[in-house]
């Protein structure tokens, strides 16, 4: 297959400030807003889905539960030969900095690039591996920092890759820093700015011995390495959006780390689950993750763990089957968490489960929840890639989720929230 190259048109940028642990940085992307919430539902009462038909490809419909605006953005037919095209996760944002293209993947492993104006695609991302991460840049609309395949075809190695003209520019080669692998799990996010990420991998063939690392990105260099029980890092890791924090995810507790890979808090056993690390308008930075396994009232519930203290609390009740997944991209509207489920506890018509539901969740103690749409989607009928991983933008404007509604293929859909 031919590779394809792609221009991305400049705009308008603003000044803001993003805070990163190295001092205040520029950014300069989009004209950021907030949507308006005021309209969505509070209430945790059981909402069937509706028999909503499937939307066609680019037309709009209504959530007739909960109002949202939903726009049906990929079809199969769009990319030859291939089976469903969807965002990658709900940790991932596949916006551009200016939102003028997104990410999306094909079932045969490409990267393809959208403009959104069309939602067609124009091209895809010249990568080694399907697995590759990738992540836009802040500030520059055709920048991404991208964890790639080494000469092992590991991923060990990361690049700058300017996405207009496919030119690699590589940072950090980790094999040559006693790694075989070391990525972010797939799960992983770099800070804020984009200075700093973390990684863990083999640092011995048979994967018996691991290590951590965090980098500085413009630097290309190490700032602190350690080992590792492999049980520390099994599930992700990924540093907090300022970047004062390294979280690790492990089998059964998640671990608190700061620059230097000093463990800074344990939490309970259990403590691990789908989840993301978030900012609330104070800075104030925490885990927020699914408490199956760690029931802090005998409740299966959304979780808030706070990365400065430790301390845990319970977000909002959720229904026993409704395995949630948590999208905190949004730096432009912090206090909120992106919540969306599935899974129904069936026969249980009075427990608040929102089933199969993207909603918002205010991360100030109060419960509060602003519930935006039902999803349509089943991983039940539709396997894994049928799971709707709703991921926010940067402001929490523009929310994409995957979904089969009701059928077998799987496309990808746009939550466009009103404006203050």
């Amino acid at each position: 297959m031919k590779l394809h190259f792609f221009n991305i048109r400049s705009s308008m940028c603003r000044r803001g400030r993003a805070l990163a642990a190295s001092g205040l940085v520029l950014l300069c992307a989009a004209a950021y807003s907030q949507p308006d919430l005021v309209a969505f539902r509070t209430d945790k009462k059981v909402v069937p889905v509706s028999d909503e038909k499937r939307p066609p490809l680019h037309k709009e419909i209504v959530d007739p539960s909960f109002g949202a605006r939903i726009t049906r953005v990929s079809d199969s037919n769009q990319v030859k030969g291939v089976e469903r095209l969807r965002h990658y996760y709900a940790k991932r944002n596949p916006f551009n900095a200016d939102e003028s293209r997104a990410v999306l993947i094909s079932s045969d492993g490409y990267n393809w690039v959208y403009d959104t104006k069309t939602w067609e695609p124009i091209g895809y991302l010249p990568l080694q591996s399907s697995d590759a991460e990738v992540h836009w840049h802040p500030v520059d609309k055709d920048k991404i920092f991208l964890m790639d395949f080494g000469s092992n075809y590991n991923i060990s190695r990361m690049f700058w890759l300017n996405a207009a003209t496919g030119k690699k520019t590589l940072l950090l080669d980790l094999e040559k820093e006693g790694f075989i692998s070391a990525n972010g799990m797939m799960e992983g996010n770099p800070d804020r700015a984009m200075s700093v990420y973390a990684v863990a991998g083999k640092t011995q063939e048979d994967g018996k011995k691991m290590a951590m690392a965090l980098v500085d990105i413009n630097a290309g260099k190490i700032i602190a390495k350690k080992n590792v029980n492999p049980r520390w890092v099994n599930d992700w890791i990924s540093v907090s959006p300022s970047g004062k924090y390294v979280v690790a995810m492990g089998k059964e507790h998640t671990r608190i780390l700061d620059r230097q890979l000093k463990v800074i808090h344990t939490l309970p056993e259990g403590s691990y689950g789908h989840g993301d690390l978030c900012l609330t308008r104070s800075g104030r930075e925490a885990l927020v993750f699914d408490g199956a396994d760690l029931q802090l009232n005998g409740d299966r519930n959304i979780n808030i763990a706070w990365l400065d203290s430790g301390e845990l609390e319970i977000g909002t009740r959720i229904g026993w089957g409704a395995t949630p997944h948590v999208s905190c991209r949004n730096f432009e509207f912090p206090g909120w968490a992106l919540i969306s489920t599935q899974g129904s506890d069936r026969g249980r018509s009075d427990y608040p489960n929102v089933d199969f539901e993207v909603f918002w969740l205010k991360l100030d103690g109060s419960g509060e929840v602003r519930r935006l749409a039902h999803h349509h989607s089943s991983r039940e009928e539709g396997g894994y890639f049928a799971e709707q991983h709703a991921v926010t933008n940067r402001d929490g404007t523009k929310i994409l989720f995957a979904s089969n509604w009701g059928g077998d293929e799987v496309n990808e859909y746009l939550i466009q929230l009103p404006k203050k």
